[in-house]
């Protein structure tokens, strides 16, 4: 019974760092994307208090995706 024990520790410790590494990362993950999106609405928010030019030109701007 002694291996099994062991067997079933070593399995237990496995998933549990596993679990930690899983974590880490989605941590990560999700403040990337809180900054991106910050950048984002920053940058948003710049462009349309931007004025257009006197003459007219670069009052439009034509975006494709």
């Amino acid at each position: 019974m002694d291996g099994l024990t062991n067997v079933i520790a070593a399995a237990s410790m496995s998933l549990s760092q596993t679990n930690l590494a899983s974590q880490a990362s989605i941590a990560m993950l999700k403040n990337a994307m809180n900054m991106d999106e910050s950048a984002s609405a920053k940058m948003f928010e710049s462009i349309s208090q931007a004025a257009p030019s006197a003459d007219g030109r670069g009052a439009l701007m034509d975006v494709r995706a």
